[in-house]
């Protein structure tokens, strides 16, 4: 079977769903049209970082193939091929093999995800995008996690939510909570074990934005990471005052340089006064990370990432 990467992880629910692939010329979109309408064709997340082909992914059939062109800043046009896929369900490959340009499996397994949920917990991203999330502490055994994105063929708004109390901590329930958004962004698919890589790369990129903030005077990128902006304490509380301030500075007649360089160093005071963080290198940033954003960088084990996963439903439909 053929085997298309997707640069950006979004693919058709995996019974009856479809999408709109667009396809450059020499980027697959000659095999496309070699295989033609009618044919099946497996669909799997291209992994940037590993720059690898994520191993499971969505059967999907051409029910439509047509061209359009796209245009660059420039002015100058560009052929593309766009074609419709159905999904049939979700597939794991065996031995890939390059040939003439393109990418084929010599075995296709089929992978029943949802039938199987007792015994391999897994969350599906296939049919919506997760944006964004919201964790609450009610109680020690109350804390609701939520996360929220789109259909990608209605665009209607979904949701998936568990209540991860008398599981994991408060700290830890925010975590999942982004864990979960960039593994079924990346992976299409939230299984144990992408659940604690994700968590894993999600702290390391708020640590970052911790220290480079916090060196550089920068509150404006605390809590960004490529999953979006983390709601928190102490982001809440810098761009708070980063706006207030600056509105401050310009109606005193400041430049606009004066202003927000002014209005970066009081709302980053304000963070580390309001929330108590110490200055000391190193300390601040796991401090900041706890304190100030509600996370915990301490890994999850298998287990637990299991009795996490099994307390969502499957996705958004089920």
């Amino acid at each position: 079977m053929l085997v298309m990467p997707v640069a950006n992880g979004v693919m058709p629910f995996a019974e009856g769903g479809n999408i709109i692939g667009a396809f450059m010329p020499k980027q697959g979109g000659a095999a496309v049209i070699r295989a033609g309408v009618g044919k099946e064709l497996l669909i799997c997340p291209w992994i940037e970082k590993s720059e690898k082909i994520y191993p499971v992914g969505i059967v999907t059939v051409i029910r439509d193939i047509w061209f359009e062109k796209a245009m660059y800043e420039n002015g100058e046009s560009v052929p593309i091929i766009l074609a419709r896929l159905e999904g049939r369900g979700f597939a794991r490959w065996h031995n890939l093999r390059a040939e003439k340009g393109n990418i084929f499996c010599d075995r296709v397994e089929p992978m029943k995800m949802f039938s199987e949920r007792l015994k391999y917990p897994v969350l599906s991203g296939a049919g919506w995008v997760a944006e964004g999330g919201c964790t609450e502490f009610k109680g020690i055994n109350d804390i609701p996690v939520t996360v929220y994105g789109y259909d990608t063929e209605t665009g209607d708004e979904v949701e998936i939510s568990a209540n991860l109390g008398g599981v994991v901590s408060e700290e830890h329930a925010h975590t999942i909570e982004h864990g979960i958004i960039r593994a079924l962004n990346v992976y299409g698919l939230c299984t144990p074990k992408t659940l604690i890589e994700a968590m894993a790369e999600e702290t390391d990129e708020l640590k970052q934005t911790m220290e480079i903030g916090m060196r550089f005077t920068l509150p404006e990128i605390l809590g960004a990471t490529s999953t979006g902006q983390c709601g928190n304490q102490m982001t809440n509380i810098a761009q708070f005052y980063l706006n207030k301030d600056f509105i401050t500075n310009l109606e005193k007649g400041k430049d606009v340089v004066s202003a927000v360089e002014q209005a970066r160093k009081s709302a980053m005071s304000h963070v580390v006064e309001d929330i108590g963080l110490t200055m000391q290198k190193g300390i601040r940033v796991l401090q900041g990370l706890k304190l100030g954003m509600s996370h915990d960088d301490t890994p999850i084990s298998v287990e637990t990432a299991k009795k996490v996963i099994a307390r969502f439903p499957f996705d958004p439909w089920s």
